[in-house]
């Protein structure tokens, strides 16, 4: 089943800034979790190979804070990564209690193309609007989230 075409759906819907957004969204997703899986990935395994590429070795509650993701689940996720080879878990030598994760070789290789990835669906997603209307867009969301962030 397909998403109904906006010209036929009620302006409730049609014009919901809500709606909207979730309807984008759903379809960003779908874009690149199509793209990423030909690295045996999806969108949360990539947030956290993305996230260790900018900011080197951290550890698992760095990793779990960062992304807001639960421990419990952050484990699995790590699990996933580090059975394709993407990051390494090693006792963090400034705390042995601590876990510091690390990517391998192979999951510096992903993270870069990651980066085209998501680039290239970027694309395709903002291909309608100008380059000052995709910066300005930019900003507003970010704005939009981090405002959602201080309503959480």
């Amino acid at each position: 089943m397909g998403t109904p075409d906006l010209d036929v759906l009620p302006p409730d819907l049609s014009a919901h800034v809500g709606y909207l957004l979730v309807r984008a969204g759903k379809h960003a997703q779908r874009l690149f979790s199509a793209q990423i899986a030909a690295l045996g990935l999806r969108p949360p395994l990539a947030d956290v190979v993305i996230l260790l590429r900018a900011r080197g070795s951290l550890s698992q509650v760095e990793i779990a804070t960062t992304l807001a993701i639960e421990r419990a689940h952050l484990v699995a996720l790590l699990d996933q990564l580090e059975a394709l080879g993407f990051v390494l878990r090693s006792a963090d030598p400034s705390d042995r209690r601590r876990h510091a994760v690390t990517l391998t070789e192979a999951g510096t290789t992903a993270a870069e193309r990651l980066g085209g990835m998501a680039e290239a669906v970027e694309g395709l997603l903002l291909a309608d609007l100008s380059e000052e209307e995709r910066e300005q867009f930019r900003s507003l969301l970010q704005r939009m989230a981090r405002r959602a962030e201080e309503g959480d």
